[in-house]
C-alpha cells in the first residue's frame, strides 16, 4: 500500500459571511499549498470544522479539493462524525471522486468504550472505500477516546486489509513508538502535534498532518532538514518559533478560530467559523496581527 511519507496540511473550510461554503476559494487555496511544498490536504478534519458540516457540504468540499489538487496534492478525506450511515456514504463518495485516502476519528457522542467497538467502527468505514488507504485519526482531546492504538493496529492486521496508519495527535510517545514497529513498520504514523514536531522527528517520524502547516510550513520543513543534518540547535530554534506562534493561537481560542483568521493576513480570507464556534472579532483581529508582528511571524510565514 502506498505511503504518504510527506507533510499534509489540514485546511480550513472557507465560508461566506452567511455561513455557506465558499468553494470558489479552494482552487487558490490548493495552489497556495502546492506553491509552499505541501504534499496534500486533510479535508474536513477538525481544523476544517468537518463535524459541523452536513453530508452534502462535505461531499462538495471533497470534490472541489480533488479537482483543485490536480493530482499534485494527496487528498485525504476525513469522514469522522456521529452518524455512521453518513460516514459510510462519505467514504464511498471519496473513493468514487478520486481521493487518495479516507480517514476517521472516533465519534465524540456515544464513543466506543471497548477496543472491539473501535475496530468494528474503523472496519465499517474502511470497507466502504475498499480501494483506498484508511487512516485512523487519534485525537483524545477532542473525542475523549483513549483506547489503545496498538491494540487497534494488531486487530487491523487481521480484520482491515486497507488500514494504512494513524494520524496521531496525542502525547503518549511510548505508544507512538510501539505503533511504529507493529508489523515491521507496516503502518504509517502521521504526527499531529505541530507544537511538538521535533519530538516526532526524534522518534523517527517523517510524515505529519498539521493545522499550522497552513501558515508556516517552512518552519517544519526546515526543522526536518536541520534534523537530518544533525543541526540540533537550529532544530530547537525553529521549534521555539513554532511554540511562540502556537502560544498566540492559544490566546485567540486555538487554531480553528485564531488560525482561520490568520489566513486573511496571508491573502486568503476563509471567512467565519460555524456556530457554535465564536468567530474572531474585528477588534481581536487587530490585536492578533500586532501579536504576530511582535514575534516576527510575517518574516517566515507562507505566501
Amino acid at each position: 500500500m502506498n505511503r504518504i511519507d510527506g507533510y499534509i496540511a489540514a485546511p480550513f473550510t472557507p465560508m461566506l459571511q452567511n455561513g455557506d461554503l465558499n468553494l470558489d476559494l479552494i482552487p487558490e487555496y490548493a495552489s497556495y499549498l502546492i506553491r509552499n511544498n505541501l504534499d496534500g490536504a486533510f479535508v474536513c478534519g477538525s481544523t476544517g470544522e468537518g463535524a459541523l458540516l452536513n453530508k452534502e457540504e462535505r461531499m462538495a468540499l471533497t470534490e472541489k479539493w480533488i479537482e483543485a489538487g490536480k493530482g499534485e496534492l494527496k487528498i485525504i478525506v476525513h469522514t469522522g462524525g456521529t452518524n455512521l450511515r453518513d460516514q459510510l456514504s462519505l467514504a464511498a463518495h471519496a473513493e468514487k471522486a478520486g481521493a487518495w485516502a479516507v480517514a476517521a476519528m472516533a465519534p465524540a457522542f456515544l464513543p466506543p468504550t471497548r477496543n472491539e467497538e473501535l475496530v468494528s467502527y474503523c472496519k465499517a468505514i474502511a470497507k466502504a472505500a475498499p480501494g483506498l488507504p484508511f487512516y485512523y485519526y487519534h485525537i483524545p482531546a477532542l473525542n475523549g477516546v483513549h483506547l489503545s492504538v496498538t491494540d487497534l493496529l494488531r486487530a487491523a492486521q487481521r480484520e482491515i486489509p486497507n488500514f494504512a496508519g494513524v494520524k496521531y495527535t496525542f502525547l503518549n510517545m511510548f505508544e507512538f513508538e510501539q505503533c511504529r514497529h507493529i508489523a515491521d513498520g507496516k503502518y504509517e504514523m502521521m504526527w499531529g502535534l505541530d507544537e511538538m514536531f521535533l519530538d516526532g522527528l526524534a522518534y523517527g517520524n517523517r510524515s505529519g498532518v498539521g493545522g499550522t502547516y497552513n501558515h508556516c510550513f517552512s518552519l517544519y520543513r526546515d526543522m526536518s532538514r536541520a534534523y537530518e543534518l544533525k543541526e540540533m540547535e537550529r532544530c530547537r530554534e525553529l521549534q521555539h518559533q513554532s511554540h511562540l506562534f502556537c502560544e498566540i493561537l492559544g490566546k485567540y481560542r486555538g487554531n480553528i478560530m485564531g488560525g482561520k483568521r490568520i489566513m486573511k493576513f496571508l491573502g486568503m480570507d476563509c471567512g467565519p467559523n460555524r456556530i457554535p464556534l465564536q468567530t474572531i472579532s474585528d477588534q481581536e483581529e487587530i490585536m492578533l496581527e500586532k501579536d504576530l508582528e511582535a514575534i516576527g511571524f510575517f518574516d517566515y510565514c507562507m505566501h
